[in-house]
């Protein structure tokens, strides 16, 4: 099954470039002698279609409230796919320094008599219990792109960011709890985490209209007892319809893994493709 998710996210990866090799010749030839496109204010937003999701998760502390390793998908029932809505912003201050924010929410649910025995927080809760699970993971990044490479033709740049991913688990369950039958128990966590990254930013101008963008992020942090990863791979077609508008589509993957030890330690590990179409408008 995962093996076919990403095999989907190539395929529509390879679409893109294919449709960028067949539009550049008839585009280029209505754009030739066109006047340069307003690029310094850049606000996009649209659909984007969340699938491929695994999430991997436990706590030996009150962290989200799992007390042992548990698979969302495969042991709480939950869904691998949604609906999400993205917002990415850009100002260019020069052609060398941009500041841009992004916001996407991936929100993930799911229905399970479970089929084992698991831990939440105290409470050991045994297989057939009937539960109810929804995950919530919020990402606001903060970048800045310097490019130290940049013609009409093509743009290179370096773009250290900050992520600010906050992840809200609800979990509801009723059935033998603790020994209990007919028990029930209510578990509602949210931790915010902050990860610094540093990224790798290629753009190039197949004609004045038509644009391939793409963005590289990597995280890797070792502090005391915590330790984090992290990678973003974006790739998207953009054609400018009129001077101030575009249209676009773009996938986007990203995986995750935090660790923590100690007594109020934790792991982490999520992943998700995303397909995104959407509309940009140009200012300025």
């Amino acid at each position: 099954m995962d093996r076919r998710i990403t095999i989907m996210g190539y395929l529509f990866l390879v679409g893109l470039l294919l449709g960028s090799f067949f539009l550049s010749p008839m585009v280029q030839a209505e754009e030739t002698g066109d006047p340069p496109l307003p690029e310094k204010l850049m606000v996009r937003g649209g659909w984007a279609y969340v699938f491929g999701a695994t999430v991997n998760a436990g706590v030996a502390g009150p962290v989200l409230g799992l007390g042992t390793t548990v698979d969302f998908t495969n042991t709480l029932g939950g869904r691998s796919s949604t609906d999400a809505f993205r917002v990415d912003t850009l100002y260019r201050f020069n052609d060398r320094h941009a500041l841009g924010f992004s916001w996407y929410r991936v929100g993930l649910g799911g229905e399970k008599a479970l089929n084992q025995q698991i831990q939440i927080r105290d409470n050991i809760v045994a297989a057939g219990a009937a539960t109810q699970t929804s995950l919530s993971l919020n990402t606001y990044r903060l970048l800045y792109n310097y490019s130290f490479y940049r013609n009409d033709k093509v743009e290179l740049g370096v773009s250290p960011g900050l992520y600010m991913m906050r992840t809200t688990f609800n979990f509801a369950a009723q059935g033998t709890i603790n020994g209990v039958v007919n028990n029930t128990t209510l578990v509602n966590e949210q931790i915010t985490l902050p990860l610094p990254s540093i990224g790798f930013v290629a753009n190039y101008n197949i004609t004045p209209r038509l644009a391939f963008q793409s963005r590289y992020d990597f995280f890797y942090l070792s502090i005391n007892k915590y330790t984090g990863a992290m990678f973003e791979f974006y790739a998207g077609l953009e054609y400018r319809l009129f001077k101030h508008f575009a249209l676009g589509a773009a996938y986007d993957r990203l995986q995750a893994s935090l660790r923590g030890d100690g007594n109020q330690g934790f792991n982490i590990d999520f992943s998700y493709n995303l397909a995104y179409v959407y509309a940009s408008l140009y200012a300025f």
